[in-house]
């Protein structure tokens, strides 16, 4: 009798408030620092594309930015105040339908917004991390979190490659 190895890689679902990374009002910076803040991000998470998932959330006055992004991701858009934020929320609000697939969340945001979707995933089992700017991350959200990564804003990580 032959035993099937059933073991596989955990699968990790990664949500990017692109907005929230950049260190700067989105209306001040350009398709490069947007592209530095995810993929910075996804290169600190050590975001892995042959099993993990990319949804990139940005309010729609800056969608034109995200565009040329080099990872390959899901784009979800919303207008309004916190637009990326509630974009990323809906995205995962079948909290039942994320858990049977993904083994963690890695939300690259420190808005309330996503107190809810933590809270969520933690309930289904699903490990949580966090990953913010000190600055940026909801004492709520740090809380609740299974683990907490804090990140240099986009503007910060240029203005050090920019000195070097």
């Amino acid at each position: 009798m032959s035993v099937i190895d059933t073991f596989r890689p955990s699968r990790r679902l990664f949500l990017v408030d692109v907005e929230n990374l950049l260190g700067c009002e989105p209306a001040e910076a350009n398709a490069a620092l947007f592209a530095i803040a995810v993929e910075s991000f996804l290169e600190r998470m050590h975001f892995a594309p042959q099993r993990d998932l990319v949804i990139v959330g940005v309010g729609d006055k800056a969608v034109g930015n995200v565009f040329g992004l080099a990872v390959p991701h899901r784009l979800v858009v919303k207008a309004g105040e916190s637009g990326a934020d509630r974009a990323l929320v809906e995205a995962t609000a079948d909290a039942d339908f994320i858990a049977a697939r993904f083994d963690e969340i890695v939300v690259g945001s420190g808005d309330h917004e996503f107190v809810r979707t933590v809270i969520n995933m933690k309930a289904r089992g699903v490990h949580t991390t966090v990953a913010s700017r000190d600055e940026g991350l909801n004492c709520t959200l740090r809380t609740i979190a299974d683990d907490v990564v804090y990140l240099a804003s986009a503007k910060e990580l240029l203005g050090v490659a920019l000195a070097a």
